[in-house]
């Protein structure tokens, strides 16, 4: 079954979205995609054919694109966005893909629940899957994947589980983690950087490529789903209730944001006109931000 249609889609609940050169792309429930071309100010819907929960969206290049959700769907997109298809469905392995990350239009992972990873060394013709299994072989749900500056390959979990890949996916190690609490993501402000993201507002920051790891205070106890570097090394992160910090000094020390609103914040993006768009509950609403 295709996405929903109608006039309120720009008002469904939003759970990521990128920006591919001119044009942001975001995605959400009920299998819609939107994409604008003027910063947001004016959205139109994809042609997209499922009505799945769509949960991540990332692009290798100007053209070529991804998108995870629900029932370990796997979209694809060679037209920047305006239309997908079905990659890779999978209803009956009964679990959410969550995170992706693609090197090029070649080479690409796409993450999700328990523990399962999908690899593809060709653009998503193939996808083969592998589970990540922590020390004590539990599968926890994997649900955020990037890239620090160093080429390490990082992964964000439940349970405070954290994997590091030093050769491009073919093997993970599990890392020595200060936290138990389920981390939703993970950002690079710089160098060896790496800060963590999880639940209740807890931070965990490594100055190592992620060998050791500090607790770093947010001032708040609201779970952050979202992590954004700005273009001078700014950090965001966002989450539930509105709740949103930021870090001018790579991750050791954080300054709340004044709250906008109590909607869950799944996603922000920078407009090119200093504006901020926030992605979650009821849409995508463009606010001020005062980062500086």
């Amino acid at each position: 079954m295709p996405a929903a249609t109608g006039p309120k889609v720009v008002h469904a609940l939003l759970l990521d979205a990128t920006r591919v050169g001119e044009r942001i792309v975001a995605v959400g429930e009920r299998g819609i995609i939107l994409y604008s071309d003027d910063d947001g100010v004016r959205w139109q819907q994809a042609a997209v054919p499922v009505d799945t929960t769509l949960t991540a969206v990332v692009f290798a290049d100007a053209t070529h694109g991804w998108v995870t959700g629900h029932d370990a769907v796997i979209l694809a997109t060679d037209d920047a966005g305006v239309t997908w298809t079905t990659q890779y469905r999978d209803p009956e392995l009964d679990v959410p893909l969550l995170g992706l990350y693609f090197d090029d239009a070649t080479h690409g992972f796409a993450i999700g629940g328990r523990g399962n990873i999908f690899r593809t060394r060709d653009g998503g013709k193939t996808w083969t899957n592998e589970v990540l299994m922590t020390r004590d072989e539990f599968d926890g749900h994997l649900f955020g994947l990037g890239k620090s500056e160093s080429g390490s390959l990082f992964i964000a979990s439940e349970q405070g589980v954290l994997y590091r890949s030093d050769d491009g996916g073919a093997n993970w190690l599990q890392l020595d983690s200060p936290y138990n609490g389920s981390f939703f993501g993970v950002a690079f402000p710089g160098a060896e950087r790496v800060v963590a993201y999880a639940m209740l507002g807890n931070i965990a920051v490594s100055d190592d490529n992620g060998l050791t790891w500090r607790m770093v205070s947010s001032g708040t106890d609201k779970s952050f789903m979202s992590g954004t570097v700005t273009a001078d090394g700014t950090l965001l992160l966002a989450g539930l209730d509105g709740a949103i910090v930021a870090s001018r000094d790579g991750g050791n020390t954080f300054q709340s944001l004044p709250q906008i609103d109590r909607r869950k914040i799944a996603r922000l993006l920078p407009t090119r006109d200093g504006a901020w768009l926030l992605f979650g509950e009821g849409g995508v609403h463009r606010v001020k931000l005062d980062v500086n």
